[in-house]
């Protein structure tokens, strides 16, 4: 579905992230892990072709044959339409804090598919209550509601528009381990029920092992080791990513 090859950033002319390589496969949940400053978000930030001014990025990122890195503004739009959804790391960012849930709701879900409002109101009722969240809230401005309501708000919306692709870039480093664990089922259940593939930041070996099928280890922006999660923790092929697997005991 997804595979990006020598994927190289550059911010005013310093190289941040160096020949990246690795793939995403259909039907998995893949999880890109590494220390603050190592290129995760930035790669994500590439892929999303919303890289900060001064940023530049060459190589290919291949998402259903179609280079994300060349794609105008036009089909990039229509991409993030209704193939890739993603939910960032601090809900409350990704709304406006003057305007009620339900508007901007529309806009992530019910918009993107073309519904009518009365479409998206019956449909969004529905896995509102799934998970176990008020209708009630679509009245509600976002300071309102608390940061673990607020992602299982973009988790309704991805459920909604059931994207080829979610990609969730550190999306429970707010949330306490509660929450976390929480999040984390639903992004389980996106996958299993949906076939939802799925791309997770983060810096957390406990999400990974709880949640993805593989993973990519980025250590000081170069990709240092890929495979699936089961053979990375038995037997870690680069010293970084030994440590790394030692640092969680």
């Amino acid at each position: 579905m997804l595979n990006v090859d020598r994927l190289t950033i550059e911010i005013d002319g310093k190289c941040v992230v160096e020949e990246s390589a690795f793939s995403v496969r259909p039907g998995k949940i893949t999880s890109i892990i590494g220390e603050s400053g190592s290129g995760k978000s930035m790669t994500i930030a590439a892929l999303l072709t919303i890289l900060p001014l001064g940023a530049k990025a060459t190589g290919h990122a291949l998402f259903n044959g179609r280079n994300l890195l060349d794609a105008s503004k036009k089909e990039m739009d229509a991409i993030r339409k209704t193939h890739i959804f993603t939910i960032f790391q601090d809900a409350a960012n990704s709304f406006n804090p003057s305007v009620k849930m339900e508007r901007q709701l529309y806009t992530f879900s019910g918009g993107r598919r073309g519904d009518t409002v009365q479409q998206f109101r019956t449909k969004m009722t529905g896995l509102l209550d799934e998970l176990e969240l008020s209708v009630d809230i679509l009245k509600q401005y976002p300071f309102e509601l608390s940061g673990g309501m607020l992602q299982r708000c973009m988790i309704a919306c991805a459920l909604y528009v059931a994207p080829d692709l979610l990609i969730a870039d550190e999306p429970t480093s707010s949330l306490d381990r509660v929450l976390q664990k929480e999040f984390i089922e639903l992004l389980k259940r996106l996958n299993e029920e949906q076939g939802t593939t799925i791309l997770l930041i983060t810096h957390d070996l406990d999400v990974v092992v709880e949640v993805a099928h593989e993973m990519v280890v980025m250590q000081a922006g170069k990709v240092v080791e890929t495979g699936s999660v089961a053979t990375i923790f038995k037997q870690p092929g680069h010293p970084y990513t030994k440590r790394l697997l030692d640092s969680r005991f």
